[in-house]
């Protein structure tokens, strides 16, 4: 009698052994020392680092962005939700059509904020420097709205 429960004790561990080893294979993690940052922009500097995913292909997919004062993105829009949260510094945003400084909010350290599908806005580093996390669900892409001059 004592065997069986020893017996299933050993089947039950295996078990979980082989979900953990599932899991393991579908696991992704990326670690600060990992991250490899790309040139984007020299001035002002302008750095991008996938972590997660391929924005252009099916999937959801998360970058992050090293930004130096001066730095603007004009109105634009994406196809898909995205999910923005501010890492280091302060990030400045407005959603509208049409570039207003004056519109911009300050979104600190910490802050998370969510922009719709298909919602005009724009955004913009107005010192020091910020680092941003952005998410979504592929294939995405930036569709930038014309301005007048």
């Amino acid at each position: 009698m004592r065997r069986i429960p020893i017996l299933l004790l050993s089947v039950a561990l295996s078990s979980s052994a082989t979900c953990a080893l599932a899991a393991d294979a579908a696991f992704h993690s990326v670690t600060p020392d990992r991250i490899e940052w790309k040139e984007l922009r020299k001035s002002p500097p302008l750095y991008r680092a996938m972590i997660h995913g391929v924005q252009e292909q099916a999937g959801s997919f998360t970058f992050r962005v090293r930004a130096a004062a001066g730095h603007k993105l004009l109105p634009h829009t994406h196809p898909d939700e995205r999910v923005i949260t501010v890492l280091e510094g302060t990030y400045w945003s407005a959603v509208g059509d049409t570039w207003d400084e004056a519109k911009l909010i300050a979104f600190p350290r910490g802050s998370l904020y969510v922009v719709p599908a298909g919602v005009p806005h724009y955004s913009a580093v107005l010192e020091g420097e910020t680092v941003f996390q952005e998410s979504g669900t592929g294939p995405s892409r930036n569709d930038m709205i014309p301005q007048a001059r």
